[in-house]
C-alpha cells in the first residue's frame, strides 16, 4: 500500500534507512535537508518504509502544487527494491489530487515510460574521475584547455576554505544575480546559506575559490560531496574580472586534485545549449532524468503562461521556484 504522510508523520530514522539503502542514495532526500528546504514538505510511503517519495509542497494564489526547491537537484522515488515503470506510475497515481499542479525532478532509477504524457526530460553532465587526471585532461575540449592555460600564466590562487556567502555574494551581483527571471529572494538566499551548513557539518561541502595574485576574490563554487557523486552545486564569479577565465581554473583544480578516484563529478545540468557546451569542454557525457511536469486543472493552464511570461518564461517549473541549472548559468561559458 502507498500512503500519504504529512511532515510530522514521517519517521525520519526508517526514512534516512530506506534513502540509504536505494539505488540512488543522495543527500537531496535526507530528512534534514528537505526540511530546511520546505518545512511543509509531505511524501508518499509504500508500506513499512519500502519505498518513499518526497513531495516538496506549497501553496500559491490558493492553488496547492508540488515542486522542486531551489538547488534540490534529484528527487522521486527511493526504493530498497528495484524500481519499476509500473510502480513509478503507481507512485505518480498516489499524488492526492488537491494538487493541481506538479513540478518535481525524479531520478535516473525512475523509468517514466508509462508516465509520458506526465514527464519531461531534464538534462545533465557528468564526468568519471577515476582515471590519471592526463587522461581527463587530454578529453578537454581545445578552448577548455586553452582557457585553463591562460588561468594559469596569470597566477590565480586557489583558495579552497572560502565562505560559502562569499559565492552568494559573487552570484548576487552578477547579471545573473541581478535578472529578474532568477527571482530569488533574500529568504532564498537564507535557506541554501542553511543547506550548505547542514553540509558542511556533515563533511559533505567544499567551497573553492579562486583569487588574483593580490588575494582578490573573483570566482567561487560549492561542491556538494553526495553517496556516488560530487555535483557542482553552486557558483558565482566577479563579470568584470572575466578574462582571468576563474571558473575554468577552479573546475580544473577539482578534477586534478580527485582524478584517479571512483568519484563522479555531476555538473548538475543544463538544457540551456551554452552551458551545456561549457559543461562538454570537460569531457563530460550528457545523460538525462525524467521530471514530473503536469497540471491536473485546465483551468490553470492559461494563468501559468501569464506567469511564465512575467517570470522570464521559465520551461523547467511552472509555479514552483526555478531549477538549479538556471542559478548556474551565471558561470563563465
Amino acid at each position: 500500500m502507498i500512503n500519504f504522510y504529512k511532515h510530522n508523520d514521517i519517521d525520519k530514522a526508517k526514512w534516512n534507512r530506506c534513502i540509504a539503502s536505494s539505488s540512488l542514495p543522495t543527500f537531496f532526500a535526507d530528512f534534514d535537508l528537505l526540511s530546511i528546504a520546505n518545512p511543509t514538505w509531505s511524501a508518499l510511503i509504500e508500506d513499512d518504509y519500502l519505498s518513499v517519495m518526497p513531495l516538496p509542497c506549497r501553496n500559491k494564489w490558493k492553488v496547492s502544487y508540488i515542486y522542486s526547491p531551489f538547488y534540490i537537484s534529484r528527487l522521486g522515488i527511493f526504493s530498497t527494491q528495484p524500481i519499476t515503470s509500473a510502480k513509478v506510475a503507481e507512485f505518480v497515481s498516489a499524488i492526492p489530487s488537491r494538487f493541481q499542479q506538479v513540478d518535481l525532478h525524479l531520478n535516473e532509477a525512475n523509468p517514466s515510460d508509462l508516465i509520458s504524457s506526465k514527464a519531461s526530460v531534464l538534462i545533465s553532465h557528468r564526468l568519471d574521475l577515476n582515471a590519471p587526471y592526463e587522461d581527463i585532461f587530454g578529453h578537454y575540449a581545445t578552448n577548455a584547455k586553452r582557457n585553463v592555460k591562460s588561468a594559469r600564466s596569470q597566477g590565480l590562487l586557489l583558495d579552497t576554505e572560502i565562505p560559502v556567502l562569499d559565492v552568494i555574494s559573487l552570484f548576487r551581483t552578477s547579471s545573473r544575480g541581478q535578472d529578474k527571471a532568477v527571482r530569488m529572494a533574500d529568504a532564498d538566499y537564507g535557506c541554501f546559506l542553511e543547506m550548505a551548513e547542514l553540509a558542511r557539518q556533515r563533511g559533505q561541502l567544499d567551497t573553492w575559490g579562486a583569487r588574483t595574485p593580490d588575494g582578490q576574490l573573483i570566482a567561487g563554487a560549492c561542491f556538494l560531496k553526495d553517496a556516488q557523486r560530487t555535483w557542482f552545486w553552486a557558483s558565482g564569479r566577479n563579470e568584470e574580472l572575466a578574462h582571468f577565465k576563474a571558473m575554468f581554473f577552479i573546475l580544473d583544480e577539482y578534477i586534478r586534485q580527485h582524478a584517479h578516484q571512483p568519484l563522479v563529478l555531476d555538473f548538475n545540468g543544463s538544457s540551456n545549449p551554452n552551458v551545456a557546451r561549457f559543461y562538454h569542454q570537460f569531457g563530460s557525457e550528457k545523460y538525462t532524468c525524467p521530471a514530473l511536469n503536469y497540471t491536473r486543472n485546465g483551468m490553470l493552464k492559461p494563468l501559468i503562461r501569464i506567469y511564465k511570461r512575467m517570470k522570464g518564461g521559465d520551461t523547467q517549473n511552472a509555479v514552483s521556484p526555478i531549477s538549479n541549472e538556471r542559478i548556474n548559468e551565471s558561470i563563465n561559458q
